[in-house]
């Protein structure tokens, strides 16, 4: 028997760790001993440990992965008894290698032999559920099964790690046999929870609704007085969304319907996705909304309005979820897309900060949140930040500074936005201030307790 201890570094995660809930199973099942902890234990590190499994998640967590690796170092008898697999890891697994001399598990457990000699194909073995007991972390839903009916992408999107994580799209097995072990083992659960990149590409979706269907979770179903739930978590591929697809996911209990509309080439379909969703009874949605990639600011307003525009037409509620765009081969947030300046993202984020990471479709809440108009979505995202995330506390003071700002033309607005970035980026502010004089009255609103 082996002292195994897996480990999710304490990065923000919704969903459990499926990766390390299937190792889980394995280890348990040749009869070791299995641990599960969030970020880094003391408890843990004092004990000795046979194997040590560490999950990544986005690759601008990987410096907090190596670090937790680098932590249970003395743990084990060698770094190499440490495995880093995951999204980040196989992502850049180069920047693994450069931080320790860990092993890493690049790609999907799908295949023989992938953890050690004689290990089987993961994917193929239920998750253990009952890891999840070992953890004060509570995952968001707590009662749900979690599935794939398919794996990878038929797209090939520059922005998305998909092709590079699962180049081949492909059926896993079927969605009722994975559901009837999770319930033979682990009990009934409430929800189902889909995690597939792109469901709607596989030819016989009919087959999946019928699955669903079959396993309790068609329109209205309920357990022990409660509704049910379908969550296709990914999104819903609107340039795949035909009538006849619309019509199929009205049979299943689908809580919320998730589109993506990442980018202006999608619109036709999108509006036509929302359209022949909202035709077959669908009313509520959660549409992610990508910015800072290939879009402009102006871009991503508009999109924001054609949500706040169909919600109108139509009589539902179309909710925006951005996503702000980080590469998938840097271990920062940082980046910046040509279109777009610092002030505007991190205004955006302030915004969201007040809105709970939503963009409500209430045509007064919208304007409150982002403005009337695309000049004004501007001059909200170029506030100073407590302007924007307590309005009602600064309206005067707001008022003031938008007179000022006003003044200047637009070249000038661009230059005051990077004097803005440049001062985040250096301890030295005074120094900024003091070669920037003729932007000092407006920078005094933004930093009020330096002195230029």
């Amino acid at each position: 028997m082996r002292n195994v201890l897996l480990v999710e570094p304490d990065y923000k995660s919704k969903f459990p760790p499926l990766g390390l809930m299937r190792i889980s199973t394995y280890h348990k099942q040749l009869g070791d001993k299995v641990v599960f902890k969030r970020g880094m234990s003391d408890e843990a590190r004092a004990l000795s440990w046979h194997k040590i499994y560490i999950s990544s998640l986005f690759t601008y967590e990987l410096r907090r992965t190596v670090e937790t690796a680098k932590y249970y170092q003395k743990s084990v008898e060698s770094s190499k008894d440490i495995f880093i697999g995951g999204i980040g890891a196989t992502l850049m697994p180069h920047y693994v290698r450069a931080n320790g001399d860990f092993s890493i598990i690049e790609g999907q457990i799908d295949c023989p032999n992938k953890l050690e000699p004689g290990s089987p194909n993961l994917v193929t073995l239920l998750p253990d559920y009952d890891l999840l007991s070992c953890t004060e972390k509570r995952y968001t839903p707590s009662d749900a099964y979690f599935c794939r009916a398919t794996i990878g992408c038929i797209r090939k999107c520059t922005f998305c790690a998909v092709p590079k994580l699962e180049p081949k799209f492909r059926k896993l097995r079927s969605l009722s046999s994975q559901v009837k072990e999770i319930i033979k083992t682990f009990g009934e659960k409430q929800d189902l929870i889909i995690l597939d990149n792109n469901i709607l590409a596989w030819e016989q979706f009919d087959k999946i609704i019928d699955e669903i269907k079959d396993l309790g979770f068609e329109k209205g179903s309920k357990r022990e007085r409660r509704k049910r739930a379908v969550d296709f978590n990914q999104g819903l591929d609107a340039r795949l969304l035909t009538e006849d697809k619309a019509r199929l996911l009205s049979k299943i209990c689908l809580k919320p319907v998730r589109l993506a509309f990442d980018t202006m080439a999608v619109e036709k379909h999108y509006r036509k996705a929302v359209i022949r969703l909202a035709k077959n009874g669908f009313y509520e949605f959660t549409n992610y909304l990508l910015f800072n990639c290939e879009d402009s600011p102006e871009d991503f307003f508009y999109r924001m309005s054609v949500n706040l525009e169909l919600s109108e037409e139509l009589g539902i509620r179309v909710t925006g979820f951005p996503m702000k765009y980080s590469p998938v081969d840097s271990v920062v947030r940082r980046y910046i897309s040509p279109k777009w300046k610092w002030k505007y993202l991190r205004g955006i984020q302030c915004v969201l900060l007040a809105t709970h990471g939503m963009v409500s479709p209430n045509p007064e809440f919208f304007a409150a949140a982002f403005g009337n108009n695309y000049e004004e979505f501007l001059n909200i995202l170029s506030m100073p930040e407590r302007y924007i995330i307590h309005r009602n506390a600064y309206k005067e003071e707001a008022k003031d500074w938008l007179r000022e700002y006003k003044k200047l033309s637009e070249s000038e607005r661009n230059a005051l936005l990077d004097v803005l970035a440049e001062i985040v980026r250096t301890k030295n502010k005074i120094k900024v201030f003091r070669e920037n004089k003729r932007f000092l009255h407006l920078l005094n609103y933004y930093y009020p307790d330096v002195k230029g």
